[in-house]
């Protein structure tokens, strides 16, 4: 995995467990992918109003900046999802993460080996806050984010005009792109830029699926063999809803130009991590993270939410 696979050790890592007696061994094959890192955009708008698609991060604030300027509105921004919201806010936050601090960060970040209320974690918080309280660069002001179901805040990247010019949010946002979009051109994606001036290469933040044999047979070794063949990617590359960074394939395999276009982030990337929040306990994960996400776009303190976080995770320990 570490020679097959881009960013191979962060797929060594993400299968290692420690085993019954506490020594650390490879459990898990990694099989199956799912980008988030992707900012979303339609291309007429870049073309009609002379954007050019940024290559680090320093340029895309600097584009949301110059949209600003030019009278209109960067982003759509929506946190909405019943029972569920404000989850969207937690992968911006684990991306910022990955573009401002080591993996190595973000790993103690996600165990706790490192508090919430770390000044780190409060600083990607606030890079997130960056582009979601800002009146100006989001549809509706800062004060529709929280309100705003994420199925429908990229609708307005298909405004006339356009509500905003991009949205960030993960591979599977296109089904809810007004019927009939084409991706490739009526709508398209960017990798989510790294800084500049950080030597943290290209990370990407996404989740997918893993195989591990919990029957030991021969069959089920001879499964796990034909996982790491670029044939057994190649197949389902093939049919669509497939992401690899197996390095080994080819890469025309894919089923259209977008799926390619994700394989090729998912290949070039240096370091791969899973969604946090999802490796996270469920109280803290998909509870007090959610919550204080919605709290700090109401206005609250990033270091007041990340307080609050921490407290909720103590109280479990």
């Amino acid at each position: 995995m570490k020679d097959n696979y881009a960013a191979g050790q962060s797929w060594v890592d993400l299968g290692t467990y420690e085993n019954q007696d506490g020594t650390r061994a490879f459990f898990a094959f990694p099989y199956k992918a799912d980008v988030k890192s992707l900012a979303w955009y339609v291309p007429e708008n870049f073309e009609d109003a002379g954007y050019q698609v940024p290559q680090t991060m320093e340029e895309l604030k600097a584009l949301s900046e110059q949209i600003v300027a030019d009278g209109e509105t960067p982003w759509c921004i929506g946190l909405g999802s019943g029972g569920a919201t404000g989850w969207p806010a937690t992968d911006w936050v684990e991306d910022m993460m990955l573009r401002t601090q080591s993996p190595e960060v973000y790993d103690q970040w996600v165990t706790n080996e490192i508090p919430f209320n770390d000044e780190r974690i409060v600083a990607a918080i606030e890079e997130f806050g960056a582009f979601a309280r800002n009146d100006d660069y989001v549809d509706g002001g800062a004060g529709a984010v929280a309100s705003t179901d994420f199925r429908d805040s990229p609708k307005g990247l298909f405004a006339v005009p356009p509500k905003c010019y991009m949205h960030r949010q993960a591979s599977f946002i296109p089904s809810f792109f007004p019927e009939g979009t084409q991706l490739g051109r009526d709508a398209d994606f960017f990798y989510l830029p790294a800084y500049a001036d950080r030597d943290l290469g290209k990370p990407v933040l996404g989740a997918g699926t893993v195989f591990a044999i919990t029957k030991e047979s021969e069959v089920a070794r001879a499964f796990i063999e034909f996982l790491k063949t670029p044939i057994a990617h190649e197949i389902w590359m093939a049919q669509a809803g497939f992401l690899t960074p197996h390095k080994g394939v080819n890469p025309e395999a894919y089923a259209n130009d977008a799926l390619r276009k994700q394989g090729e982030i998912l290949t070039s990337a240096t370091t791969f991590r899973f969604d946090g929040s999802d490796l996270m306990p469920g109280k803290i994960g998909a509870g007090a993270f959610w919550t204080g996400m919605i709290d700090y776009v109401g206005g609250k303190s990033a270091g007041d939410v990340a307080g609050d976080i921490q407290k909720e995770w103590d109280a479990i320990k």
